[in-house]
C-alpha cells in the first residue's frame, strides 16, 4: 500500500488575478503528523486503535508501564490478570535515578540548581552516562537567567561526586578519569593514561605498557613546536606502569551504575523524541539511496539513517476484518499517513547528512551553514513542511556518534569566512569563541578584542555579533568573567 502526499501547495489563478493556495484534508493531516511529538502521536495511535476495529495493535513498548492505559484498552479479565501479576512480582529494585534523587534531596540548592540537577539525573543511560542521551547544555532553561554554563558545570560535578561516584559523565572512559580525580590518590602517570590514553594499556602488561608510553613520548616530540607533557616529568619504569595498571583495574569501577537499573519510563520532561539515528557503516556506496536511508560518505564508508520509533505502538490492518468498507478505508489512510511521516523524516535526515557530510564524518566543529529552504528545494517539498519537522519546540532529535542533537541544530546561519566566497556556520563560530575563552590568556578579553582575534582567523563579524553569540553561549562579559 502506497499513498503519496505532495506537500507543495497548489496555486490556482482566477480571472481577477488572485492567487489561492489550498491544501487537501489529507495534506493537512500529513503535515500535522509530521510536526507531532512522539507523545502526541502515541496518543493519536492509541485513539485510532480504540475507535477503529480495522486497526490492530501489534505491540506497545510501554504497555506495562502504564497500567491505566492497559486496563482501558483491554477487557476486565485482562486488567485482573495484570493486577495479579503486579501483586505476585517481587519489589522492583531501586533505579539509579531514584538513588541519586534521594541524595539530591539532602543537598542545599537553589530551585534553579535543583531543577537542573534533576534534569541531568533523568538524562542518564543504563551506564550512568549521558553520551547517548541529550547534550547537557540543551537542558539549560533559557527563560531562567541563572541557569548558565557555570551552574551546569557545578551541577555535573555535584552529581559525579554522589554515590556511586563517576556517574553523569559523557563516557565510561571519562567516568574512570573523574573517579580517579575524586579519589585524589592517583599518580600523575595514572591520570595521564586515564585522560584520553587508555589505548596505551593494550595489552595491560607492565613491560608492554611501558613500551607504549615510551613510543608515545618519542612520537609526540617529533612534532614541530611540541610542548612539554606529563611524561617528561615522570621516571618511566615498569614498576610505575604496573602501579597504574593495578590502580585502574582494582580501584576504579568501569560500571559505576552497575548495581542499579536505569529509569527508562521517560518521566523526565526533558526526554527528547529520538526521531532518527545516523551511523557510519563500512562499505562502498555507488550513489545515495534515500529510500533505504543510505548516504555516501567516502570510498570505504556510508551513512545509515534509520527511523527510531521509540515508544510508538506498532499497528497494522486487522487481517481478519472483512466488512465495513468505511472503517477499512479510514484505517488504510491512517497507516499510510504514519508511513509517510516516517519516510519524510528519513528523507529530511538523509538530506541533512548529505549537506552536513563533514559534520557526520569529522565532528561538530565542521558544521556548515544550512537553511530549511535549501533542504525543501532539494526534497521538492514546501519550506513550511521542513520547518514543521525541524522546529525547536517539537523535541525531534538525531542520534549521532558525537551525541544527541536537535534537528534544528543542523540548520545554522552563516558568516563570512576566510574565503569570501564561502560562509562559515554561526555554530562553528560559537565553538571557536568557546575555545578561545577557555584560554586563560584570552578569557578576560572584551568583545572587540574577540572580534579582532576571530578576524585574524578569517572570520569577519562585528563586535555586536560577538556579544550576541557570547550571550547565546551563556558566557558573561569580560567585566564579570
Amino acid at each position: 500500500m502506497s499513498v503519496e502526499y505532495n506537500l507543495s501547495q497548489n496555486q490556482h489563478q482566477t480571472q481577477n488575478q488572485r492567487q489561492l493556495q489550498r491544501m487537501s484534508q489529507r495534506q493537512i493531516q500529513a503535515v500535522t503528523y509530521l510536526s507531532m511529538s512522539a507523545k502526541d502521536l502515541r496518543e493519536e495511535i492509541l485513539k485510532a486503535v480504540s475507535e477503529n476495529p480495522a486497526i490492530e495493535l501489534v505491540n506497545d513498548p510501554v504497555d506495562f508501564s502504564q497500567p491505566e492505559q492497559t486496563a482501558r484498552m483491554g477487557s476486565s479479565s485482562d486488567s485482573d490478570a495484570y493486577m495479579r501479576a503486579l501483586e505476585n512480582n517481587e519489589d522492583r529494585p531501586k533505579t539509579l535515578q531514584e538513588h541519586l534523587i534521594e541524595q539530591l534531596n539532602l543537598t542545599r540548592l537553589s530551585p534553579d540548581e535543583y531543577d537542573l540537577c534533576h534534569s541531568l539525573i533523568y538524562n542518564l543511560d543504563n551506564n550512568g552516562c549521558y553520551g547517548s542521551m541529550q547534550n547537557p547544555e540543551s537542558l539549560l532553561d533559557k527563560t531562567r537567567p541563572t541557569q548558565t554554563k557555570q551552574m551546569l558545570k557545578k551541577c555535573l560535578d555535584l552529581i559525579q561526586r554522589m554515590d556511586p561516584i563517576g556517574t553523569c559523565c559523557k563516557t565510561i572512559e571519562e567516568s574512570l578519569f573523574v573517579q580517579a580525580q575524586i579519589l585524589g590518590d592517583a599518580s600523575p602517570l595514572t591520570l595521564f593514561i586515564l585522560d584520553g590514553h587508555l589505548d596505551l594499556l593494550n595489552p595491560p602488561q607492565p613491560d608492554k605498557v611501558l613500551r607504549n608510553l615510551q613510543k608515545y613520548k618519542a612520537s609526540w616530540h617529533e612534532k614541530a613546536f611540541a610542548k612539554r607533557i606529563v611524561l617528561d616529568d615522570i621516571d618511566l619504569t615498569e614498576d610505575e606502569a604496573e602501579d597504574s595498571i593495578n590502580y585502574i583495574t582494582r580501584r576504579l569501577n568501569p560500571r559505576p551504575a552497575g548495581e542499579y537499573i536505569s529509569d527508562t519510563s521517560g518521566i523526565s520532561r526533558n526526554q527528547p523524541d529520538i526521531v532518527l539515528t545516523v551511523t557510519k557503516e563500512a562499505g562502498r556506496l555507488a550513489a545515495d539511496d534515500f529510500s533505504h536511508g543510505k548516504v555516501c560518505c567516502d570510498r570505504d564508508h556510508y551513512f545509515q539513517v534509520k527511523y527510531a520509533s521509540g515508544d510508538l505502538p506498532e499497528i497494522r490492518l486487522a487481517p481478519d476484518y472483512h466488512f465495513d468498507k468505511a472503517s477499512i478505508e479510514k484505517a488504510k489512510v491512517f497507516v499510510s499517513l504514519l508511513q509517510f511521516r516516517e519516510s519524510t523524516l528519513v528523507s529530511q535526515g538523509c538530506m541533512i547528512v548529505k549537506f552536513q557530510n563533514d559534520f557526520f564524518r569529522d565532528g561538530p566543529d565542521h558544521i556548515k551553514p544550512l537553511t530549511r529552504k535549501q533542504v525543501a528545494q532539494a526534497l521538492d517539498i514546501h519550506e513550511s513542511t521542513v520547518s514543521r519537522m525541524s522546529a525547536k519546540k517539537n523535541s525531534k532529535y538525531i542520534q549521532t556518534e558525537f551525541g544527541l542533537f536537535p534537528v534544528s541544530y543542523f540548520y545554522s546561519s552563516g558568516v563570512v569566512g576566510p574565503d569570501s566566497d564561502q560562509k562559515v556556520s554561526a555554530t562553528s563560530v560559537k565553538r571557536m569563541m568557546e575555545k578561545l575563552l577557555a584560554d586563560d590568556e584570552v578569557k578576560k578579553l572584551s568583545d572587540s578584542k574577540l572580534a579582532e582575534l576571530l578576524a585574524q582567523k578569517g572570520i569577519k563579524i562585528s563586535r555586536r555579533t560577538v556579544a550576541k553569540y557570547r550571550s547565546q553561549l551563556g558566557i558573561d562579559n569580560s567585566y564579570n568573567r
